[in-house]
C-alpha cells in the first residue's frame, strides 16, 4: 500500500470502525502492494451495521478504488465482505466455518457461485484469512485485534493439524496442505494462503499455542506430535 492509500483506508476505518472495533486490509495490497489491486478491507465490530450506514460505508470504499485507479472484484458483494462481527470471528477462529460429515472438517476448495461466495460460511473464512495471512492493520482497539489475531493463528495450525493425515508434522507439512487442496486448488479457489514468510510465521506462533495448551508437543525442537491425552481436541479433516 502506498502511504497516500494507507492513509485513506485508515480514514475510511475510523470513520465506520465501531467503538471498540478495528479494521483490516489484506490481500495483495497488503502483501505487495500492487499499484492496481483491488483493496480487500474489513472491519469489526460487535454488530452489523444499519442499511444506511452500510451504504455509507460501500460507498466510501468503491470510492478509495475510483480516487486510486484500483480494479475491483465482485466476485463477493461488498456488503458480505466489508464487515465481520465478533460472533463471525467467534466462528472463524473456532473452525466452524468449515463443514463437517459426520464429524469429520471438510476442507472443500472456494465454489464460485454467488451464493455461496456470498454465504456467511465464507465471509467467515474470509475474516479467519484476513487475520492470518498478511495484513495491514488500520486502527481501532488493538488488545481485541491481538486476541483476535492470536485466536486465528492457533487455529489455523489446528486445521493444518488435522489437514496433516500422520502423527508428526511439520510446518513445511501444515503450510503445505493450507496452500495446496489434494485435487490441486491454490490460492482464492482454496484456502487463500500462499506459501510466504507470513504464513510460515503464523503457523509456527498457532503451533506454539497448541504446545502451551498441550495440544501438541515439539519433537527435536522441528516437529510437533499430537499428545494422546487431547488427541480429540482437533479430529481429522476431509478433503472434499
Amino acid at each position: 500500500m502506498t502511504p497516500e492509500l494507507f492513509a485513506a483506508a485508515a480514514e475510511v476505518c475510523r470513520k465506520f470502525a465501531p467503538q471498540r472495533g478495528y479494521g483490516l486490509v489484506y490481500g495483495s495490497q497488503a502483501a505487495t502492494g500492487e499499484s492496481r489491486s483491488d483493496l480487500d478491507l474489513v472491519i469489526v465490530g460487535r454488530s452489523r451495521p444499519g442499511c444506511h450506514h452500510m451504504t455509507e460505508l460501500v460507498a466510501a470504499v468503491c470510492g478509495l478504488h475510483v480516487d486510486f485507479d484500483l480494479l475491483t472484484d465482485t466476485e463477493v458483494d461488498y456488503e458480505t465482505k466489508l464487515f465481520a462481527t465478533y460472533a463471525d470471528v467467534c466462528c472463524a477462529v473456532e473452525l466452524r466455518c468449515f463443514p463437517r460429515r459426520q464429524g469429520v472438517l471438510n476442507s472443500a476448495p472456494v465454489v464460485a457461485e454467488p451464493d455461496w461466495l456470498n454465504s456467511s460460511e465464507f465471509a467467515q473464512r474470509l475474516v479467519l484469512n484476513a487475520l492470518t495471512s498478511e495484513h495491514v492493520f488500520l486502527g481501532g482497539d488493538v488488545q481485541r485485534y491481538r486476541a483476535d489475531r492470536s485466536r486465528a493463528e492457533r487455529a489455523v495450525a489446528s486445521l493444518a493439524l488435522a489437514m496433516v493425515a500422520k502423527p508428526e508434522v511439520t510446518i513445511q507439512d501444515a503450510v503445505a496442505v493450507l496452500t495446496r487442496s489434494p485435487e490441486g486448488a491454490r490460492g482464492k479457489d482454496f484456502l487463500g494462503y500462499q506459501p510466504t514468510a507470513r504464513l510460515y510465521s503464523t503457523i509456527q506462533s498457532g503451533f506454539a499455542a497448541l504446545a502451551a495448551a498441550n495440544v501438541v508437543e515439539f519433537v527435536d525442537g522441528a516437529r510437533f506430535r499430537r499428545c494422546r491425552e487431547l488427541g480429540g481436541v482437533v479430529g481429522p479433516i476431509q478433503a472434499a
